[in-house]
């Protein structure tokens, strides 16, 4: 999940229709394109060799067809919701519900967006404690990891009204990103972890040849949880309000969706094919937990990824506490007005939610896509169809069938991904 796409904006609700977005914007066709890559594409990539390797291994054929099939679904729903923009004039993702539906049903998109944002913070959680506990070579443990880094700095980013300063962790976020991916594109095409000439192997013990493990064609259980994950991976539809309204060729909307989804996919198929052909069914849910603590490559990638998960948590965290307090407005509010500073005691009450979560939850790939079948099925899927429907957005009576099909389609995979993930990480009924 990217901060950027669950970075709150100011709502206007109740303002008339025509009095919201519609604004001329200055982002040219290039620009929108690299600014949308990097939206999508968030820490969660590190967890796509673990989705196909779940079960017995997904094939390389259908592994690629499922990352295909989310690109161009997202892409299209992505669309859509800016098609929805341009015929309200909505100014966010709040505005464009209330458009589409009763004003009244508004908590359904807080709730959504709290458990998205909330999840994130969970699994970046998951992600730095893994991480500072492989840093510092099991000196200190995962669970004092979590607490620590939660004490410091999370703790005082989140306190922070103003949070200009982590203006650039996108782009630290991308850095890391794509020196993550080169080092996993890297070794497996070296053969560093691969017999007969490994140099690093400890990690490896028992897990048997890799390639012997990578089929053409193989469908299983797991590929359910490969699928959920690529629904949280392709999720940033919350910020396509503002960023058509940025965008200066409003009519270019649909080619910048088609662009960035599709470079985001290669580089998803990349680091997914090349984690699962150096590990097989060894990966693990943080791909970079299978890297030997003395390859000098994947500490780079440890550092790096440990700095950018650190500025970007504070902004996730500001999205999971808006909404929340939107939900518990009739509570909160009351709280601010008797006593600012209860503000900071909230805040740091919130903050300990997904912090004690990652605790107990140590497979991030679990929580990646329980996620993704849950909440990224509706938000990428399921809203954008509504609003389609709602608004009569469709150019033919095709087009209207295939909003109503990609509707009933994300509510069936969000149902069924969701049972299939809990029963797959907690029963042995589908091995």
């Amino acid at each position: 999940p990217s901060s950027r796409s669950l970075a709150p904006t100011p709502t206007k609700r109740g303002a008339p229709l025509g009095t919201r977005g519609g604004v001329a914007g200055t982002m040219s066709e290039g620009a929108a394109t690299v600014s949308l890559f990097k939206t999508i594409v968030g820490g969660g990539i590190l967890a796509l060799p673990a989705g196909m390797a779940a079960g017995t291994g997904t094939g390389v054929a259908p592994a690629v067809a499922i990352v295909a099939l989310h690109a161009a679904l997202s892409a299209y729903t992505y669309s859509l919701v800016g098609r929805a923009v341009a015929k309200t004039g909505a100014a966010n993702f709040g505005e464009l519900w209330d458009a589409c539906f009763s004003p009244s049903t508004s908590w359904v998109i807080d709730v959504m967006i709290m458990g998205v944002a909330g999840g994130a913070c969970l699994t970046y959680g998951c992600f730095l404690g893994d991480l500072l506990a492989q840093l510092s070579g099991g000196a200190v443990g995962r669970t004092a990891a979590i607490v620590g880094l939660a004490c410091f700095p999370i703790a005082p980013l989140a306190l922070l009204k103003n949070l200009s300063a982590l203006k650039h962790s996108s782009m630290a976020g991308l850095a890391a990103i794509a020196v993550s991916a080169y080092v996993v594109v890297k070794r497996a095409v070296d053969g560093a972890y691969g017999a007969p000439a490994a140099r690093f192997g400890s990690w490896l013990a028992g897990a048997g040849d890799p390639l012997a493990q990578v089929s053409s064609t193989r469908l299983c259980v797991g590929t359910c949880v490969l699928f959920n994950m690529l629904s949280t991976a392709f999720m940033c539809h919350t910020n396509a309000v503002r960023a058509y309204n940025e965008l200066d060729r409003k009519d270019r909307h649909a080619a910048v969706a088609l662009k960035a989804f599709g470079l985001a996919a290669l580089l998803y198929g990349a680091v997914m094919l090349a984690g699962y052909a150096t590990f097989g069914g060894a990966c693990k849910g943080l791909i970079l937990s299978n890297y030997d603590g003395a390859d000098p490559l994947a500490l780079v990638t440890r550092v790096a990824t440990l700095v950018s998960l650190l500025s970007s948590h504070p902004l996730l965290f500001t999205s999971f506490r808006d909404a929340t307090f939107s939900l518990f407005k009739a509570t909160v509010d009351p709280l601010l007005a008797k006593n600012p500073a209860n503000w900071n005691w909230l805040t740091l009450l919130l903050l300990a939610v997904p912090t004690s979560l990652a605790i107990v939850l140590p497979d991030v790939g679990f929580v990646v896509s329980l996620m993704g079948a849950s909440l990224g099925a509706g938000l990428i899927i399921v809203i954008p169809g509504l609003f389609g429907t709602s608004l009569g957005l469709a150019t033919s009576a095709v087009e209207a069938r295939v909003m109503k099909l990609v509707t009933y389609f994300g509510v069936g995979i969000g149902i069924f991904g969701t049972v299939v993930t809990c029963l797959e990480t907690y029963t042995d009924l589908l091995n």
